[in-house]
């Protein structure tokens, strides 16, 4: 074809612009067998970033050629599985960390002939975990929860592994934090694991902490995303006995029945930002029925004596507030039975 087109433009014209005649039309001939050009399959997997066992979507599609009408052919690490004329989605579940699948398609055309394309799937994985700096008395059944105004720490656990199979240690990944949706451009890089926040609005339910993790050698990512949501402080009394000590076996309920002569109560401070109940940044109020106690102002600890050994019953209230930290205060009340 191309030879008919230099004969005609020769009888014509000069020799130059037949030798452009030729260049223009057989670039046009073969522009779409041309690499770089366009991809004549359009490959897209959802999500992108698979887990460990979890079903993974492929779709195809073409903007050169009709592949509605063509036999369509996936194979999974060799092994024809499903095949079908205008078959251009598939499913697959991703193997286990460290494993690796390779989808095969293979798309028979009517005029274009036969195209081929590949996914590979390597399944990956990071544990988000986070730490508030809140305080919680000694034996307290549960985690230090965060508070309003406090700062807290993510730590990112990475399960990324190398195509032969070695999981890749955490160091040598690349770290992309976001905080509610702005990257954190700071507390990124390699080997940045950990991510050190705080709380900077008050209308949202909590801070949206996000992790990309990826190593660009091994064209592998892994994400994941955590909400730390803020909690009130809150005060739990306990006994401080003369033979056992203070019994952080057991906080006091809000109803107690004093069986001895007096009481020793100890406040403890739940989910402040500070190191125990005598950190000097807490103020402690306390109120016996209603009237201020200006003894025990700022103190934690109370001890309440039965009066001329009658009957009867007791309020007792404390308020404690951080000076620093104008959102964390709590406060608790005990009612105190004796006979």
């Amino acid at each position: 074809m191309c030879y008919n087109i230099f004969v005609m433009i020769l009888k014509k014209t000069s020799f130059l612009l037949a030798l452009v005649g030729i260049f223009l039309s057989c670039s046009f001939v073969s522009a779409q067998s041309i690499p770089g050009i366009q991809d004549p399959l359009v490959v897209s997997v959802v999500p992108t970033n698979p887990r460990a066992n979890q079903t993974t979507f492929i779709s195809i599609q073409s903007y050169s050629t009709d592949i509605d009408r063509a036999l369509i052919t996936w194979s999974v690490d060799g092994k024809e599985v499903a095949s079908g004329v205008g078959l251009k989605e598939f499913s697959v579940m991703a193997g286990p960390l460290g494993s690796t699948k390779i989808v095969d398609v293979a798309v028979s055309t009517v005029g274009t002939g036969i195209l081929e394309t590949a996914v590979v799937i390597r399944p990956a994985d990071v544990g988000l975990l986070w730490e508030a700096d809140t305080y919680t008395p000694p034996f307290y059944q549960g985690k230090a929860l965060h508070s309003y105004n406090g700062s807290f720490k993510v730590i990112a656990l990475p399960e990324l592994y190398a195509s032969n199979g070695v999981k890749i240690d955490s160091k040598d990944l690349l770290y992309t934090w976001k905080k509610n949706g702005e990257v954190q451009g700071s507390a990124s890089g390699y080997g940045r694991n950990t991510f050190m926040g705080s709380q900077t609005s008050y209308l949202r339910e909590g801070e949206d902490i996000s992790v990309e993790v990826s190593s660009p050698r091994e064209s592998i990512i892994a994400s994941n995303s955590i909400l730390v949501i803020p909690t009130t402080p809150e005060i739990l009394f306990y006994e401080n006995s003369p033979l056992y000590g203070i019994v952080y076996e057991k906080a006091l309920s809000n109803s107690f029945k004093l069986t001895n002569e007096e009481i020793s109560i100890i406040a403890e401070p739940v989910f402040f930002s500070v190191k125990g109940r005598g950190d000097s940044a807490l103020t402690y109020a306390w109120t016996l029925n209603n009237a201020t106690l200006p003894d025990f102002a700022n103190k934690s600890e109370i001890t309440l004596r039965r009066a001329n050994n009658e009957a009867g019953r007791a309020n007792v209230q404390v308020i404690s507030q951080h000076l620093k930290k104008v959102l964390q205060g709590g406060k608790n009340s005990l009612s105190i039975s004796y006979e």
